[in-house]
């Protein structure tokens, strides 16, 4: 079962005419069970796993690792889920949909710390059931706002079930990772690209981190929609926390077929950098005055979207923008 309610996933984009829950993003993050002493913002500490380029981290237990995204923890049996994802504040109303979710008991309300309110839920949609069961923590300040959401299944398998179910089978897992939970200030923008493993060059570009994905533009930033990369004309680098499986080889036969495919697209072109290659696709109109134009680019074993979306007026200096940014970049291999 799916947790209802989760933040939006930052990897899609809403034309900016309106607005959608899958497009707020940047960062928050910190927890506590109903009288468990918490964390607010520290110092780093080597035993805390903090999401690479995020705020919120825990002490990992060496039952769960991130599989395909560093934002997004199994265990090995994938009976064990944890999962973080972070945003920036847009509205009061925006916020109630991650603030007040529906279908979901709360459990506690209380304060991180002087700045940062907290708020406790519990699914309850699958009543007393032994083996499934979910928690979310939600967390904000004055500009963002962010989840940790914690859940047990046996992903719909009989062979999955254990005597006694898998609540009680993860209880003490859970209990400390919950207890642990603890909250950094943002990182700064090259030290949040270190750790997802991205290099490029954003000299002049006012980045800024939403969640797990990057937001350039020509111009700073005047509303909490363009901080967001809602509306006004920028560079979106989304899914940055996105980790491919697999032995090198695998991966960079994958990369290359994956290159040969867009490539052979109808209206692409070919740019090459230094450290990269990359196919530019087709532009595409939302309307009359509103385009964006994607490339696809390719490391060795990894590849990563960016998308320029613009107006008419800045079509030639974010379409220059966007080549100068992919020639820039480079994907490190590795985890």
């Amino acid at each position: 079962m799916e947790n209802a309610d989760p933040l939006p996933h930052e990897s899609e984009h809403v034309p900016r005419h309106r607005l959608s829950r899958r497009d707020v993003v940047a960062g928050i993050a910190a927890a506590m069970t109903a009288g468990m002493p918490a964390r607010a913002e520290v110092a780093e500490s080597s035993d805390i796993y903090f999401v690479p380029g995020g705020r919120i981290g825990f002490q990992r237990p060496a039952d769960i690792t991130p599989r395909t995204s560093t934002w997004h923890l199994l265990s090995s049996d994938q009976t064990l889920q944890v999962e973080v994802r972070e945003a920036l504040r847009i509205d009061a109303d925006w916020d109630d949909r991650i603030w007040q979710p529906d279908r979901h008991v709360l459990v506690a309300f209380d304060f991180l710390s002087p700045g940062i309110e907290h708020r406790h839920f519990h699914d309850q949609r699958s009543g007393h059931d032994a083996d499934y069961g979910a928690d979310t923590h939600v967390f904000r300040d004055d500009h963002w706002i962010g989840q940790i959401w914690v859940s047990t299944s046996t992903l719909g398998s009989p062979f999955l079930s254990t005597p006694g179910g898998q609540i009680a089978r993860w209880k003490g897992v859970m209990d400390a990772l919950v207890a642990s939970l603890t909250i950094r200030p943002s990182p700064p923008v090259p030290q949040a690209l270190a750790e997802l493993r991205v290099d490029l060059s954003v000299e002049s570009l006012n980045p800024r981190f939403v969640g797990d994905q990057l937001v350039l533009s020509l111009l700073p930033p005047a509303t909490p929609q363009e901080v967001s990369g809602i509306r006004g004309s920028h560079i979106l680098l989304p899914q940055l926390s996105l980790s491919p499986a697999g032995r090198p080889e695998q991966l960079e036969q994958a990369a290359n077929e994956a290159f040969a495919i867009y490539q052979g697209m109808t209206g692409t072109r070919v740019i090459s950098g230094p450290n990269c290659r990359a196919v530019v696709l087709h532009e595409n109109r939302s309307s009359d005055d509103n385009f964006a134009t994607t490339v696809m680019a390719f490391g060795r074993t990894r590849q990563l979207k960016l998308t320029a979306f613009y107006n008419a007026g800045d079509r030639g200096q974010m379409l220059q923008t966007l080549e100068r940014v992919v020639l820039s970049l480079r994907l490190p291999d590795g985890q």
